[in-house]
């Protein structure tokens, strides 16, 4: 039973495994090994003679080769063993040693990649091809520790969506310390062109950089045994704004001339900018194009482009605007310019031209810029305007037939003007132009606005259209043909428009809107162009500064002789023509001792393209703050030609004021007069205008020297002579006048003179003083109407100095110009005038 039992265990127990028999099987073969050894060894050591057994017996004594086999596997059990554990301790030992190594590195390998952070100092793009992008650039890592670093190679691959772009290898990098430049340039070797165009599409429209960069980096740099390692890092950053770039000028302006390669016309130019410094680059040629609505308009072509290391960089630049190419491509024309003149801009889209139309840059960035589309607002604020001449030297010369304005109390809100007649503008055409530009129609509506922007009045027009046609380059005739242009007041808002005139009137402020639109049809270098309904917006915002007759007439002004006036070269008439005003007249309707009423009749001789008509309308005269005297018109008509006026004057005498003789002395001896415009109530019937005028009050500055100067002054009034004749007797030490009266509806006494004369001014000849009253049984001297009389002899006290009489000894015979500073006492009709007047130069006779 127990055997049994223990053959059950034997065969319940599980298998050895084929290892477990092999130890087994070599344990049992060892031990019976031991065992037989054990019973058959001899007692004693065998005799040396042993060894000289014979073969036979050799044989028999051998062990068999399992014998052998079983030996050297107990060998290999007793002493391989050990020897491999030794080996493998010493390899850990060398592993541990080596990583200890690698730990000992590890902080200084932290520090270099802490400062490893560059600061850029300048860098460069040297060339650009579909192989290669080489670059330079100089750096410095103001974070580096004191100890150098040398980086034997390292090998980058960018990836983009999974594709290899390129890759760039950097050998020999020597990093000394924080204060040395490092300089390097580097060549980047594309290895895909498509994915490189992807990246810098995607650049370009994203704004960001997203790519993967897989390297391989030899850190023996850092310890002899250190190894190579690679790096993964993926990189998604947001590219900074752009640099600002500061447009300097636009030199070399040509055009717009035909181009006949590429058709259309075509503008070049040469940009000068300045971009932050410390880059450079040499860019190859562009081509870009621009399209607003889905219509492409124009190419440009730009560069190459060359930036020096100052920043500065000159643009070759040139734009070719293409010939209109249907109603879609019109309307698109059409479209922009109505919105430019609107002030909302035009939305141009800019892309790249198709690779295929160009070669002077790498495919790859062609075809990355043709799928980038980039928005940008052109508008009027963002060209160069500051060389463009002024608005006065564009028009040289303007003929207008008939300029016409009428005003009349029947109509007081609706004044007119109309316009007739052509008109020569000449345009400089520094940029050599050679466009044609001929306008067929341009037909508008204006309004006005004040200054809530709320319509007031409305500038209706006609439709005949404005022509203009281009005779040469630089020149463009403009006619147009206008029968009626009126100024309509809204109804309601005539408060408005009074205001308005006021303020320009009282305040001399003129703050006014204009908004309105126009059609016009084109005719164009690059086909027909009609711009409907384009809206004009425009707030005039003007101080009138001009405080004199004669400021109204400077040198840098138009080729004009009088503000208004037309070119005398192309009227044919006398260089430096004016209006000549010639005094037909004066009638006295009234005196009293403080008032003396007259109508003043003028016949005018207007040159000029202009005319006016107004119902009525007066102003008042002040000097220095008196009251001088009310001048009014009524019925004013004046066109161009020969015209009658008739101003009516109520001159108010202050006999006693000083500032009256002051007035007198200052007109009759030439000196600037400075009088005061000024309106009040009722002053016409015109009731807009009588509004504005309650408070106007305008001073202006009168140069009486060029008031009879028909080539310095703005207009030549011709005086009746008053003063025909004057005579000096020396044996009778007497002097005598013959005059004329002018004046008619009133009897003119003279009562008494006190007069000196001098030469030259400071010079004196003798002195007079008469009362023509004390000898006369009337009021004095009567000087009648239209008759020349002669006074009595007038006695002369003469000056006692001897130049004086060598002066008068010299001139016998002949005429002296005399100054005379004269105070007059004249009646006219009922009203006593006290006049104190110098006049310069007066002819005298001088007779024994």
């Amino acid at each position: 039973m127990p055997d049994n039992n223990n053959d059950n265990d034997d065969a319940l127990s599980p298998l050895p495994t084929p290892e477990q028999q092999l130890l087994q099987s070599s344990l049992a073969t060892a031990a019976i090994y031991n065992d037989s050894e054990s019973e058959h060894a001899p007692l004693l050591p065998l005799p040396d003679d042993t060894t000289f057994a014979s073969p036979l017996e050799r044989r028999q004594t051998c062990p068999a080769p399992e014998e052998s086999g079983s030996r050297i596997a107990v060998t290999v059990a007793r002493y391989v063993t050990p020897i491999l554990g030794a080996c493998l301790a010493a390899s850990c030992l060398a592993i541990g040693v080596y990583i200890l190594y690698i730990l000992c590195h590890i902080p200084s390998i932290i520090l270099a990649v802490r400062g490893s952070e560059p600061e850029l100092i300048n860098a460069s793009l040297i060339d650009m091809s579909d192989e290669s992008i080489v670059i330079s650039a100089c750096l410095r890592f103001p974070h580096w520790g004191s100890r150098p670093a040398l980086v034997s190679y390292a090998n980058a691959t960018v990836f983009h969506d999974g594709d290899a772009v390129g890759w760039l290898r950097i050998d020999d990098l020597v990093v000394a310390n924080s204060q040395t430049n490092l300089s390097i340039q580097e060549v980047f070797h594309i290895s895909d062109q498509h994915a490189l165009e992807r990246l810098a599409s995607d650049v370009a429209v994203s704004r960001r950089v997203a790519v993967s960069i897989r390297a391989t980096v030899d850190l023996s740099g850092f310890g002899q045994y250190l190894p190579v390692i690679s790096v993964r890092h993926s990189l998604d950053v947001a590219l900074p704004p752009p640099p600002a770039i500061q447009l300097v000028a636009v030199d070399g302006l040509k055009g717009p001339i035909p181009d006949a390669t590429q058709g259309g016309v075509t503008v070049r130019a040469t940009i000068l900018t300045t971009l932050p410094p410390g880059f450079t680059a040499n860019i190859d040629a562009l081509r870009f194009d621009v399209g607003y609505n889905g219509v492409s308009i124009a190419s440009a072509d730009i560069g190459p482009v060359s930036i020096a290391a100052t920043g500065a960089a000159a643009i070759p630049a040139s734009v070719n605007i293409k010939q209109i190419a249907g109603q879609q491509h019109e309307d698109a024309l059409a479209d922009m310019v109505r919105n430019i003149a609107a002030g909302k801009g035009a939305e141009l889209s800019i892309s790249g031209a198709p690779s295929t139309d160009y070669q002077t840059a790498p495919s790859w960035l062609r075809r990355a810029l043709f799928n980038v589309v980039v928005p940008f607002n052109a508008s009027l604020a963002q060209l160069p305007l500051g060389q463009l001449p002024s608005i006065g030297a564009f028009v040289n010369d303007i003929v207008v037939n008939r300029l016409y304005a009428f005003w009349s109390a029947e109509d007081s809100f609706n004044p007119r003007a109309s316009l007739a007649g052509h008109a020569l503008v000449s345009l400089p055409n520094p940029t050599d132009a050679d466009i044609t530009l001929d306008v067929e129609s341009l037909v508008g509506r204006l309004e006005l606005l004040d200054e809530s922007l709320r319509v007031f009045a409305v500038v209706d027009t006609t439709t005949a259209p404005i022509l203009v046609s281009q005779t040469a380059p630089s020149a463009f005739n403009v006619s147009c043909d206008f029968d009626n242009l009126g100024l309509g007041v809204i109804s309601g808002r005539e408060q408005e428009f009074t205001h308005t005139m006021k303020k320009a009137l009282v305040d001399r402020h003129l703050t006014v809107g204009v908004n309105g639109s126009l059609n016009i049809s084109f005719i164009t270098s690059i086909g027909r162009l009609r711009v409907d309904m384009l809206h004009i917006f425009t707030h005039i915002d003007y101080q009138l500064e001009s405080s004199s007759l004669s400021a109204q007439v400077s040198d840098d002004a138009l080729d004009v002789d009088y503000v208004g006036a037309s070119s005398p070269r192309q009227r044919n008439l006398e260089p430096n023509k004016v209006p000549e005003i010639r005094v037909s007249r004066i009638r006295i309707t009234n005196t009293t001792k403080y008032l003396v009423a007259a109508e003043i009749g003028l016949d005018i001789d207007n040159p000029l393209s202009y005319g006016v008509y107004m119902s009525d309308l007066a102003l008042m005269i002040r000097y220095s703050g008196l009251h001088i005297a009310t001048v009014g018109v009524k019925e004013l008509s004046l066109e161009c030609g020969l015209n009658n006026a008739t101003v009516y004057v109520d001159f108010h005498n202050h006999p006693n004021d000083p500032r009256q003789q002051m007035l007198f002395l200052e007109a009759s001896s030439g000196k600037r007069v400075d009088i005061e415009l000024v309106g009040f109530p009722n002053c016409t019937s015109i009731a807009p205008l009588e509004a504005s005028l309650r408070h106007f009050s305008q001073r202006i500055t009168i140069d009486p020297s060029r008031v009879d100067n028909r080539r310095n002054g703005p207009v030549s009034v011709k005086l009746p002579r008053v003063l025909r004749e004057a005579v000096f007797h020396i044996f009778g030490m007497s002097a005598e006048a013959t005059v004329v009266n002018p004046v008619s509806g009133a009897d003119i006494w003279l009562q008494s003179i006190e007069a000196i004369g001098y030469y030259k001014g400071d010079i004196p000849l003798g002195s007079l003083q008469y009362n023509f009253v004390s000898d006369s049984t009337g009021n004095g001297f009567l000087v009648p109407f239209n008759r020349a009389v002669t006074t009595p002899r007038l006695p002369i006290t003469a000056n006692e100095t001897s130049i004086g009489w060598d002066v008068v000894r010299k001139a016998i015979g002949g005429t002296l110009g005399v100054d005379v500073f004269t105070n007059l006492q004249v009646l006219v009709g009922n009203a006593p005038l006290n006049l104190t007047v110098l006049g310069r130069g007066a002819p005298v006779k001088v007779r024994f």
